[in-house]
C-alpha cells in the first residue's frame, strides 16, 4: 500500500532529512542524523518547480481581508478574474480565474479559503443560457498551504478530472480545501488543514460554488460535485450534508476512489499486509492526521500516536512547507518507525475518526461511486462495504456502484472517465434516477496485462523554443 499522501501526484523516488528556517518560503534542508538531506532538497526543489508564482506566503491574492472575519460562509471575499495562464500548463484555449471565499471547518468556525476556476473555451449551456458548473474536490495533495492547487502550474490533478471537464465545456469549480493556500485567517490566526475530514471539505465545496456562482454570475444554480481519493470522500459527504443541509441546484455527486474512513481504512490494510507494513507506507498521512486532530481538540499530544522521529520529521516538513514529494523523502523512506503501534486505539485518532467519517449515513441526490480493484490505497473492500451499508440504511437512496477491473488508485479516474461525463451530462439534461442501489463491474476488453497500469509521466512547462515547435 502506497501512501495517501504521495497518491495523487507522480513524484520521484527521494528520501531522507532537514532542519530549516521556521515556515520560510525558501527555507532549505540541512543535515539531520540518519536522513540523506540531498534527498530531500530534491524532492523540495522539484514541489517548488512546480509552483505557478513563488511562494503562497508572498502572494497578496492568498491574504484574507481584514475585514472579512465575521462574514457569512459562502461569502465571496477577492476575485482574480484573469489569472495569468502563461504561469500554468494548463490545456489551450482554457482560462482561469481565482476567488477566495470564506468557508466553515469541522468545528464551524468560520475560515477564509482560495479556489480556482477553470473556464472552457466554448462552455456548455443551460437552458436559460448559463454555464454548467462542476465542483471538483483533488485528492491529497499535502497539509500546508504551499499545498493548494490553485498555485501549482498543472492544478494538481491535470488530465485526471479537471482539464477533461473543462475541454468537455464545464465551468470547474476547485476549492484548494482550507489550510491549503490561505495561512491565516484575518485575525491572523493560522489555518490547520483538517486532512481527510470529508464534512470539512464538504462545506468547501458548497461555498465555493456559492461565491464563484456571486463572482460570475453566468454560472449556473444547478452544479454536480466530483472528488476522487480525499475529494472522493468530499464527495460522498456532500451527498450526506445535502440530505440535511439541502442547497438549491445541486444536482449529485461522482465519488471516485473514496477515502471514507482512514482507522478502517488502515485495519483493513493491517490485516492484508501487516501492521508494520501498512504504518510504513501511510507515515505521512498519519502525521497529517495528527496535526488535525489538534484543531479539534487543542490538549491532544501529537506525541501520543507519533514517535520522536515522527515528531521530528512533521516538525521538518513543516519549516519547509513541503508536500507530498517532500512528505513522502521524510516520512516513508529507511528504517524509522514514525507512528507508535498503538495508534489505531488511540482515544483522540478514535474521536476524530468518529466527527469525520464518512458512509453509513443519509445522502440526498444520486450518488455514482468508482472503484478500481487493483487499489492498494483505497481497497475495494471497504468501498463496497460502505456502499452497500449505506444503501441498507437508506434503501431509496439512488447510489449506482461500479467496479473497475485492475484499476488503480488515480488510473480509475481515466478508465471511468467516459462513464462519469457520461453521468454528469444526464444530470445536467434533467434525467432522472430511481432510487434504490444498482452495482456494476466492468472489464478491460484486451487482457489486464497489456495496458499501462499508472501514470509514468507529469506535465512541466516548455523551457526551449525546440519544445514549442
Amino acid at each position: 500500500m502506497r501512501s495517501l499522501f504521495i497518491s495523487c501526484l507522480l513524484l520521484p523516488a527521494l528520501f531522507h532529512t532537514v532542519a530549516a528556517q521556521s515556515d520560510a518560503p525558501n527555507a532549505t534542508v540541512g543535515p539531520i542524523p540518519g536522513l540523506n538531506a540531498t534527498d530531500v532538497q530534491a524532492a523540495l526543489t522539484f514541489e517548488r518547480a512546480n509552483w505557478a508564482n513563488g511562494s503562497v506566503e508572498d502572494e497578496s491574492f492568498y491574504r484574507a481581508p481584514l475585514n472579512s472575519s465575521i462574514l457569512p460562509a459562502g461569502t465571496l471575499l477577492k476575485v482574480e478574474l484573469y489569472t495569468n495562464t502563461s504561469l500554468y500548463t494548463l490545456p489551450p484555449q482554457t482560462a482561469l480565474s481565482r476567488i477566495l471565499y470564506q468557508t466553515r471547518n469541522l468545528n464551524g468556525s468560520l475560515i477564509p479559503a482560495s479556489a480556482y476556476i477553470l473556464w472552457p473555451y466554448s462552455p456548455r449551456t443551460q437552458p436559460d443560457g448559463s454555464y454548467p458548473v462542476v465542483a471538483w474536490g483533488h485528492g491529497t495533495t499535502g497539509i500546508f498551504p504551499e499545498c493548494a492547487p490553485s498555485h501549482i502550474k498543472s492544478l494538481s490533478y491535470q488530465f485526471t478530472a479537471p482539464f477533461p471537464l473543462a475541454i468537455q465545456g464545464y465551468v470547474v469549480v476547485a476549492p484548494d480545501y482550507a489550510g491549503l493556500g490561505v495561512s491565516k485567517t484575518a485575525s491572523g490566526e493560522p489555518i490547520i488543514h483538517q486532512l481527510y475530514a470529508n464534512e470539512a471539505a464538504a462545506n468547501d465545496l458548497f461555498y465555493a460554488v456559492e461565491a464563484a456562482q456571486s463572482a460570475f454570475p453566468k454560472l449556473s444554480k444547478e452544479f454536480v460535485v466530483v472528488g476522487h481519493s480525499q475529494g472522493g470522500g468530499a464527495a460522498w459527504a456532500a451527498a450526506e450534508r445535502q440530505a440535511h443541509t439541502p442547497v438549491q441546484g445541486y444536482l449529485g455527486a461522482v465519488s471516485a476512489a473514496p477515502l471514507l474512513n482512514f482507522i478502517a481504512t488502515l485495519q483493513l490494510g493491517a490485516a492484508l499486509l501487516g501492521r508494520d507494513a501498512v504504518f510504513a507506507s501511510v507515515a505521512p498521512s498519519i502525521a497529517g492526521v495528527a496535526r488535525a486532530i489538534t484543531s479539534v481538540f487543542p490538549d491532544f499530544d501529537v506525541g501520543s500516536v507519533l514517535t520522536p522521529a515522527g515528531l521530528q520529521r512533521l516538525r521538518i516538513l513543516e519549516q519547509i512547507q513541503g508536500c507530498n514529494a517532500a512528505a513522502s523523502e521524510l516520512f516513508t523512506t529507511g528504517m524509522v518507525s514514525i507512528a507508535r503501534p498503538d495508534v489505531l486505539e488511540n482515544g483522540y485518532a478514535n474521536a476524530y475518526q468518529n466527527l469525520t467519517s464518512t458512509g453509513g449515513k443519509e445522502i440526498a441526490g444520486p450518488l455514482l461511486v468508482l472503484q478500481g480493484t487493483a487499489d492498494t490505497l483505497i481497497p475495494v473492500n471497504i468501498t463496497t462495504q460502505y456502499v452497500h451499508l449505506t444503501s441498507g440504511r437508506c434503501p431509496e437512496s439512488a447510489i449506482e456502484y461500479v467496479i473497475y477491473e485492475g484499476a488503480e488508485h488515480i488510473p480509475s479516474m481515466y478508465t471511468s472517465q467516459r462513464e462519469w461525463l457520461g453521468w454528469i451530462e444526464d444530470r445536467f439534461a434533467g434525467k432522472k434516477v430511481a432510487g434504490g442501489l444498482r452495482t456494476a463491474e466492468r472489464r478491460s476488453v484486451l487482457p489486464q496485462t497489456n495496458y499501462q497500469a499508472d501514470l509514468n509521466w507529469f506535465l512541466e512547462s516548455v523551457t526551449e523554443r525546440f519544445q514549442a515547435s
